[in-house]
């Protein structure tokens, strides 16, 4: 078994684990250890406009100008009104949002992290960890791994299932059971907007998706999502791709767009999580959870990738203003993350005021 000393080992190679070790590396040894071979597929999601910030610091914005991704010109809303609301980007000082090609995004975050020299340990997973008097020590294994990590500090970037924080003691709250049924489809359009709406038992959005393609210029790639509780989603027994649109156009604002779909192209995806969780501790002794390891936030926020980036970087930032030993640094990882978390749990009373996706 190989041997290999590090400052920090950052376990999970997605948003919130590669924009932690490009923050740290030019500053710590960061190994990157990851279960997956590559990044994996996935539906796709919005980039709010602030996130260019943290992309410009850590020079990474050119990765947006890639045409895999799509701007994002602004959200129609039929939110508590049956008369629509245009929600822009025009005036955003950030300039406008995107809409982002999931999988290839973060397979170009990885690719930057090899091509700044950070070891990144894929197709690996941890396999034990011991606390130890001056860190820890770690074993991962994988097809052409097998090595010990000794190292002063380890950060959680594993998303919603937080193996590691949860491996050394964290608890996951989970705050209500929002799920989420998604479909694609090909739609005779060619606008850039998302559209939103609610109902009692949750709520309905589709969008251009970054992450399909047409060989059609009048078509576009477009997801729509229902998020309500489980309960809610399964009495309605959908079963296939005609069942979801019959239901979304009975949604206010979606009936025109439900019409344009080519009904040959739809495709309905299995149902995923959604909800609201958090870990009771983001942090200890020796250890950290960033992005949805920390806190995973309902989609209507649209702040899932950019909390990834931003609590990476107040992560990063507060390392490098007061050193890995500082023994106070838990305490203060804790209340920024809890300041993030009332925030979002006000904004998400004001949106579901009255929904029984609150109780």
């Amino acid at each position: 078994m190989a041997e290999r000393k590090s400052d920090i080992v950052i376990v999970g190679a997605g948003i919130a684990g590669c924009i932690a070790a490009l923050a740290l590396h030019p500053h710590y040894q960061v190994i990157v250890v990851d279960k997956l071979a590559t990044a994996k597929d996935k539906v796709g999601e919005c980039l709010p406009p602030a996130a260019s910030r943290i992309l410009k610091k850590l020079n990474l914005l050119h990765l947006l100008q890639s045409p895999e991704h799509l701007t994002c010109h602004g959200m129609i809303s039929f939110w508590g009104s049956e008369s629509p609301t245009i929600v822009d980007n025009v005036k955003n000082p950030d300039g406008l949002g995107w809409h982002i090609h999931r999988q290839h995004f973060e397979q170009q975050l990885r690719d930057q992290l090899v091509l700044r020299g950070i070891p990144l340990l894929s197709s690996t997973k941890l396999t034990d960890v011991v606390q130890t008097q001056s860190g820890w020590q770690v074993r991962v294994e994988g097809c052409d791994t097998d090595m010990s990590i000794t190292t002063t500090l380890l950060i959680d970037a594993t998303g919603r299932a937080c193996h590691l924080a949860r491996r050394l003691g964290a608890k996951l709250q989970q705050f209500d059971k929002q799920m989420a049924l998604w479909l694609t489809a090909e739609v005779a359009t060619t606008k850039q907007f998302a559209v939103i709406s609610d109902e009692e038992n949750g709520w309905w959005y589709s969008a251009p998706s970054a992450a399909c393609s047409s060989l059609d210029s009048n078509m576009q790639p477009r997801v729509f999502s229902w998020q309500a509780c489980a309960d809610a989603i399964k009495k309605c027994n959908i079963t296939n791709a005609r069942d979801f649109l019959a239901k979304v156009k009975q949604v206010r604002g979606f009936n025109t767009l439900v019409d344009l779909v080519d009904i040959e192209t739809a495709h309905l995806h299995p149902m995923v999580s959604a909800n609201s969780a958090r870990l009771d501790s983001c942090a200890a002794k020796g250890w950290y959870a960033v992005g949805d390891a920390s806190m995973s936030f309902d989609p209507l926020s649209s702040q899932g990738m950019l909390h990834a980036m931003t609590s990476s970087m107040q992560l990063a930032d507060m390392l490098l203003l007061h050193g890995m030993d500082y023994k106070h640094g838990a305490k203060l990882y804790q209340s920024q993350m809890d300041r993030v978390w009332m925030r979002y749990l006000e904004h998400r009373q004001h949106f579901y005021e009255g929904s029984k996706l609150i109780g």
